[in-house]
């Protein structure tokens, strides 16, 4: 029997997915999806990665000028030169949604590998990285009941959406005085599918049709950074920065198809497939993806190993984005602002908490997505904390944690919002790889 893993009805997005004249139910009950469901991850590239390390997603996401000599910044390649051991850094990441509409509401949450990420210092003045990030999301899944279609009467509208970007890359970084450039270069690849399936309510007397599209996306990606780090008195700094990603495309192939279909009772009340007929299908179509523009600034100041306050600024221009021709409901722009600061009561204690680092944030902003001349806003505040586990004179551990609390979206116009809860939780291990021995 075909899957029935629905949640509520989203009717901005079903109304979207078809060009029907009917008229929805508005009191749509369906079973939670087992998966992170977002209505929102249908446009675009889906919901965006969070490309910061779990040490900055607890300080609000203020990255562009963070310093660590500790941990990986690849948000800014330019941190790199700033690395004074050879750090691994890992993360899994559990994540918890509400969506409200209509005087409705449905939860869903997942759980996955959140980055990896690997810093060598070389020398005093040089570092390289390499890692592995996810750069966006998409599952959706949903279903409305449609009245008095013409030639069909009632109907059941599914859609339904899952795949994911990622990015794999190798930085470089040197710094003269203070003054740092880097740069991260990869390949983005992955594979994102959009189906829509329109099924009589009455099976006997029209064919259903299914619409689907199978996009496979890959190509280089590639980011740049500029740090400058002013040392003041009492070990005191202030740190500058800046990124940018221009506006890149990747290559896409696409598969897609129209299908019509029936069902009827087969033995024991199990539906079966008959007379499945391809109408319409597209097979290896090429084309590309445009992905936009995106800029960050930020400013920290701090006190070595014991305080530091931040700000970031991040601008995204998705005015030229397009997919195969096809911006869907994506705006002109989005921006980011944050600030956050972490605080080591006594780096120098043997107590573990006076240790440990403690962290706080918030954040607020736009999302490339509109719709109905709508914007979707977002905020959001984040705790974390790192936690020493081992350390001596070469090798030393902690553990980073992150809570990020926020919602997205608005209920006017007809629309859906969200309330998250992310907790990411990571391990970073050091050791200083090309030290001398005093000793034989």
């Amino acid at each position: 029997m075909r899957a029935k893993l629905k949640t509520q009805s989203l009717l901005f997005t079903a109304l979207l997915a078809t060009g029907f004249h009917a008229s929805a139910q508005n009191d749509l009950i369906g079973p939670k999806a087992t998966k992170d469901n977002s209505p929102y991850s249908r446009f675009g590239i889906g919901d965006l990665g969070n490309p910061r390390n779990t040490i900055l997603r607890g300080m609000g996401g203020a990255a562009t000028a963070y310093i660590d000599p500790f941990s990986v910044n690849n948000y800014n390649p330019a941190s790199y030169s700033f690395l004074r051991v050879t750090s691994l850094d890992f993360a899994i990441e559990a994540r918890s949604r509400s969506i409200f509409m209509n005087n409705v509401s449905t939860s869903s949450g997942t759980a996955t590998i959140s980055y990896l990420t690997i810093g060598v210092p070389m020398g005093k003045y040089a570092g390289m990285a390499f890692g592995f990030q996810p750069l966006s999301n998409v599952y959706y899944n949903a279903e409305d009941t449609l009245n008095d279609i013409n030639g069909i009467g009632n109907a059941i509208l599914n859609y339904n959406g899952s795949g994911s970007l990622q990015y794999a890359y190798l930085g470089l970084s040197g710094q003269y005085k203070g003054f740092s450039i880097g740069f991260n270069g990869g390949y983005a690849f992955g594979s994102i599918r959009h189906s829509t399936t329109l099924e009589s309510i009455d099976v006997t007397k029209v064919r259903n049709s299914e619409f689907s599209k199978y996009n496979t996306v890959g190509g280089l990606y590639w980011k740049g950074g500029i740090l400058y780090k002013a040392k003041l008195k009492k070990n005191q700094y202030i740190n500058v920065g800046a990124a940018i990603t221009l506006s890149q495309q990747l290559n896409v192939r696409r598969d897609a198809y129209d299908i019509g279909y029936q069902y009827i009772n087969g033995s024991n009340g199990i539906e079966v497939i008959r007379d499945t007929v391809p109408q319409t299908m597209m097979k290896d179509v090429k084309g590309k993806m445009e992905l936009p523009a995106d800029y960050s600034f930020g400013l920290h100041y701090g006190k070595d190993f014991n305080w530091d306050i931040g700000a970031d600024f991040v601008y995204t221009d998705w005015s030229k984005f397009n997919l195969m021709g096809d911006r869907s409901s994506v705006g002109q722009n989005a921006y980011r602002m944050a600030i956050g600061g972490e605080i080591t009561p006594d780096p120098a204690s043997k107590k573990l908490f006076s240790q440990t680092t403690y962290r706080l944030g918030a954040y607020y902003g736009k999302d490339y997505v509109r719709l109905y001349d709508t914007d979707v806003n977002f905020v959001g505040g984040t705790v974390g904390a790192s936690i020493p586990l081992k350390r001596n004179y070469t090798q030393f551990a902690r553990l980073n944690t992150a809570l990020d609390i926020g919602q997205r979206g608005t209920i006017q116009n007809g629309m859906a919002r969200e309330f998250f809860v992310k907790f990411t939780i990571g391990v970073s291990l050091n050791d200083k790889w090309f030290h001398k021995r005093e000793f034989e």
